[in-house]
């Protein structure tokens, strides 16, 4: 993999280095770090800023200019969208945000790298068990359920989605109603490209991953 190494766009200490023996993040005065094999779960932050009509980044081409902006901005450290991530291992946590300069690059590098390997135990799990859990979600072949909630039936879901509110959050939208039947911040669902392929696999209707393009979580070809 090509190894990036990422400074800091505010006055604050510190860089992030991803490569092939994992991330790293150095600090004024101490390191810390965890190899690919460790992560067991990572979780995403994603907020907005500004009043610009997220609808555009949905018309081909103009999606594209807008996108090389936001990254180019976010090199001069003037972030609209600001990413975060979490990489849990059983015994260590690492975390980096949008104060980095690239951190779109490094995350979805992190993403291209781990993805399939957590994504395997849930696609086995869900052959085994016909349901997979991702927090408060809980994914079934003939329903959903959201928490301790009644469960969803699938021809009673509308969508799986994700909605900027912002910060942007993780929500499933019953037919007909105009309430969540569940929702939480995007940070609260773990191993969420898993979660969102496996409900587009499922035949669930999955919107708003446009909102993690940048990520290399778009739709699955």
């Amino acid at each position: 993999m090509v190894a990036l190494e990422l400074r800091r766009s505010d006055i604050g200490f510190g860089r992030v280095v991803v490569d092939d023996t994992g991330v790293t993040r150095h600090f004024a005065r101490s390191i810390a770090s965890i190899a690919w094999d460790e992560i067991r779960d990572y979780r995403l932050k994603v907020e907005i800023r500004g009043a610009r009509l997220e609808v555009l980044y949905l018309v081909r081409w103009i999606d594209m200019l807008l996108m090389a902006n936001d990254v180019r901005n976010g090199y001069r450290g003037d972030h609209r969208f600001r990413f975060g991530i979490v990489l849990l291992g059983e015994h260590t946590r690492l975390a980096f945000n949008w104060r980095f300069r690239g951190v779109e690059l490094a995350i979805a590098q992190i993403l291209r790298r781990i993805h399939a390997r957590l994504a395997m135990p849930v696609q086995a799990g869900f052959a085994r068990h016909g349901i997979a859990r991702f927090g408060a979600l809980t994914i079934g072949e003939h329903a959903i359920r959201w928490g301790d909630k009644p469960a969803l039936p699938r021809a009673a879901v509308e969508s799986v989605e994700l909605f900027n509110s912002s910060t942007v959050r993780l929500r499933v939208m019953a037919r007909r109603k105009a309430l969540p039947y569940g929702q939480a911040e995007l940070a609260d669902i773990p191993n969420v490209a898993a979660a969102l392929e496996l409900a587009e696999q499922q035949g669930y209707r999955v919107r708003g991953r446009e909102l993690l393009a940048r990520l290399a979580l778009g739709s699955t070809p």
